[in-house]
């Protein structure tokens, strides 16, 4: 039998996962931001006030249905608001919400302590 195959008996220690014992666990990914689009929105949202709809679907390269489709998910999660103006134009704006903030840095730490670990500081 090859016992570096496993099929054997051998007086190797087990292999480990490379992670510290006692080393705090890594701070789960949100998979629903996770999305590629979900993810421009949030950056996007993330330092200003208040962004109009067609900033977003500029920006993020994308139609007026897919945005909306994205913006529909963000708002029924509670983590942005939709405001639809009718003064001159009709126009509409989106922000995130505290919880929608808060979510989004919360995934912005889980995806720094993989990287400080990937680079083996973590």
């Amino acid at each position: 039998m090859n016992p570096a195959h496993g099929t054997g008996t051998t007086s190797e220690a087990p292999e480990t996962s490379g992670v510290p014992a006692g080393a705090p666990l890594p701070r789960p990914i949100d998979e629903f931001l996770h999305t590629p689009a979900r993810l421009n929105i949030c950056s996007l949202l993330a330092p200003a006030e208040w962004v109009l709809f067609s900033f977003l679907r500029e920006s993020i390269g994308t139609s007026d249905s897919a945005l909306s489709k994205q913006l529909s998910a963000l708002e029924q999660a509670g983590y942005v608001e939709v405001r639809k103006e009718r003064s001159v134009r009709r126009q509409t704006s989106v922000r995130l919400t505290e919880v929608g903030r808060t979510a989004f840095e919360e995934y912005l730490r889980g995806l720094e302590d993989l990287l400080a670990r990937a680079r083996g500081r973590g």
